[in-house]
């Protein structure tokens, strides 16, 4: 589990920094600078050791060259899209990336009063959202995809200048998406804009909400650096931290002989967008017939919408839910090197503990990486931060 302690505001270039601070792969966010499509001219993406206030943290900065910075909502999902298809997201960080994409879509449409298609995005509309949002959920997934947990936001103080003119802090986006996702908010502790719509966008999203921190067991401290620098130290704060061994959740399910294979992973595709675990398994039912059972692993605030999920995607006419424990090992992951005919390469190694147990495993993308070439096998760790 990670802990998001806002106590200066949130958005997107934090959230990577903090993940990145964290252990996530940086090298991820990289990727995005080979990308050139729809109006996009260039991308650099820095990630760096800065100061704030005193505080050691990880500032990650994405500069972007395009022709245009203002794109409708059909743009903008393309533009997504096209995003993940250049660095190889997987179809779980699309779906997540899409949703808190959709979040911020639908507040803009709401304080606009137009329908989301009908909507031109301004400051969201330029494809380093894209790269926030989508780069996120990527470094969730190196990190082994951990449970999110968020304080209260602070949101600042006074008046912010944006494309509509003076408004006062929070911005009308801001606002839209605090009240929208019931988002525990503060103010100050300084004057200006903290908190973006990118990433309250993100927090909505991903993120479960606690009025205090919640009883833990510290492994890591993180901290992802704002771009200014404020009489307060500018950063965001991350814990990495064991919550316990075992987890409620719920396991939903249905079985069905009157579906194709298409079918069947279309429906396992779109469900792991919405659970923590979806899987496919075969059996026999009534009359001989062959069947698919389709089995999701769900916390209980996703719960609705695997239901829903699996009645739109299916032909299946009922689902079967029950509570259940699920036990969990502590997961990290460690950058390592190993040498290549001579050469120091990058690895990721997913470390997991319980206990006095310990695995490590190498990450397959890694793995396939080098498998075509001959390989020395002497990894060593790289200090990290």
């Amino acid at each position: 589990m990670i802990v998001l302690e806002p106590f200066c505001g949130v958005s997107g270039d934090m959230l990577l920094g903090v993940l990145c601070d964290l252990g996530g792969a940086p090298e991820i966010l990289g990727r995005f600078e080979a990308f050139r499509s729809a109006g996009v001219r260039s991308v650099r993406v820095s990630v760096e050791r800065v100061l704030r206030r005193g505080i050691g943290a990880t500032a990650v900065r994405v500069e972007v060259e395009e022709e245009e910075k203002e794109r409708s909502w059909e743009e903008l999902t393309t533009l997504l899209h096209e995003g993940a298809r250049g660095v190889g997201a997987s179809p779980a960080a699309v779906g997540r990336a899409l949703k808190a994409l959709e979040l911020l879509g639908d507040a803009e449409a709401r304080v606009h009063g137009h329908p989301r298609e009908e909507v031109h995005f301004h400051e969201t509309g330029s494809f380093d959202t894209v790269v926030d949002v989508l780069g996120f959920f990527l470094l969730l997934e190196s990190l082994g995809n951990p449970a999110l947990r968020s304080l209260a936001v602070r949101l600042g103080r006074g008046s912010v200048r944006c494309a509509h003119g003076l408004y006062p802090v929070p911005p009308p986006a801001v606002a839209e998406i605090a009240a929208r996702c019931h988002i525990p908010v503060e103010g100050g502790p300084v004057e200006g804009e903290l908190a973006t719509p990118t990433g309250m966008a993100l927090l909505a999203s991903a993120a479960t909400f606690s009025p205090s921190l919640p009883s833990l067991i510290p492994r890591r401290i993180g901290y992802g650096a704002g771009q200014r620098d404020l009489a307060v130290p500018n950063v965001l704060r991350g814990v990495w931290a064991d919550d316990g061994e075992d987890e409620a959740v719920w396991m939903v399910e249905a079985s069905l002989d009157d579906a194709t294979g298409e079918e069947m992973g279309r429906a396992l595709e779109r469900l792991q967008e919405v659970s923590l675990e979806a899987h496919l398994l075969s059996g026999v039912g009534k009359k001989g017939r062959p069947l698919f059972v389709l089995r999701v692993v769900a916390r209980e605030e996703e719960l609705s919408r695997v239901r829903d999920r699996l009645l739109e995607e299916t032909p299946t006419l009922g689902v079967r839910s029950w509570p259940v424990a699920r036990t969990r090992m502590a997961r990290e992951v460690r950058p390592l090197e190993v040498t290549v005919d001579g050469e120091p390469l990058p690895v990721r190694v997913k470390i997991s503990r319980l206990g006095d147990v310990e695995k490590r495993k190498v990450e397959a993308d890694d793995i396939a990486r080098l498998r075509s070439r001959e390989t020395d096998l002497r990894p060593r760790e790289v200090p990290h931060g």
